[in-house]
């Protein structure tokens, strides 16, 4: 009975400890007006993306319509205008929004949980498996992320998966090396030692101790490599390596939309803005992320 009472002593601790740390967070993003800002911008962008069929049904951003070709904004019922087939803008770039964020959120969580695998069993095993995954690692960083994307999109084709698989393939280095740090400092702990002195496995002591203290730097890392990933996207859709038409998508509309830049400079600029704006509301808000989870920042927010 008292040893289960101790335990359950331990267990309200934690909590208590977390939702303090998770209350500090919140109160240090909150003293910031552009936090603020960038946070209630990525819910937007985040609500357009989920809902978006229910804004402006899918039918209407790959319709094409020949009477209604290059419509300028502002003309009635077509708010941004339409594209050179008579696709309306407002509809793609709507629907262009839940395809950035389905293959910056996805390639970026895959990325940062097999990166934080890799780095959790450097950390615990050290030696030859900490040489061997980093030698791999250090091979793969000698190559820039794009050019690995670029590589991978060749191999495999266009279309969503494709991409998935480049990305979270381009992120792994980064990751993994910012998250080792970490992890080999939080390793050296004296609850890990105690945990390992135990006879605590290994899988045991990573889920139960070391990923909960890697927590902050997988959000902060996660958040900017999501604004990484919806450009490097958009860069691929833009050379024609991302995604398949008829698929609305911000870096395909860029490059359909070079042809009439003389003419017709909303189809580049619309989704070029589009574009800037949410990397950097998604940059902003990782930023602030950085800061509200760095003890070194308390009190001075």
């Amino acid at each position: 009975m008292a040893v289960s009472a101790d335990a359950s002593v331990v267990t309200t601790q934690k909590k208590l400890k977390r939702n303090s740390q998770s209350r500090e967070v919140w109160e240090r993003l909150k003293s910031r007006p552009t936090s603020m800002i960038a946070l209630f911008g990525v819910l937007i962008l985040i609500f357009v993306a989920i809902f978006a069929d229910l804004l402006i049904p899918y039918e209407v951003a790959i319709r094409q319509v020949a009477a209604n070709k290059l419509l300028p904004p502002g003309t009635p019922g077509h708010l941004l205008g339409t594209d050179h087939f008579g696709r309306d803008m407002l509809a793609r770039i709507i629907h262009g929004a839940r395809t950035a964020l389905l293959i910056g959120v996805t390639s970026a969580g895959a990325s940062l949980l097999i990166s934080t695998i890799l780095a959790c069993l450097c950390a615990m095993f050290g030696g030859w498996v900490d040489n061997i995954i980093m030698r791999v690692i250090d091979v793969i960083s000698c190559i820039p992320g794009l050019v690995v994307a670029l590589a991978i999109c060749a191999a495999l084709g266009n279309g969503i998966p494709q991409l998935i698989v480049a990305l979270t393939f381009s992120g792994l280095p980064m990751h993994t090396k910012m998250v080792r740090s970490v992890a080999l400092r939080v390793s050296q702990m004296d609850y890990i030692e105690s945990a390992v002195a135990l006879g605590g496995s290994p899988g045991y002591i990573m889920y139960r101790h070391l990923f909960p203290n890697l927590t902050s730097i997988m959000i902060i890392n996660g958040t900017a490599q999501v604004s990484i990933n919806i450009m490097m996207g958009a860069t691929l859709g833009f050379i024609g390596l991302g995604i398949k038409a008829p698929t609305p998508e911000w870096g395909t509309m860029l490059a359909e939309g070079l042809n009439f830049m003389l003419r017709n400079q909303y189809m580049v600029l619309i989704p070029g803005l589009i574009l800037a704006i949410s990397a950097l509301l998604i940059n902003t808000l990782g930023d602030s992320l950085r800061d509200a989870f760095d003890p070194q920042l308390k009190g001075r927010a």
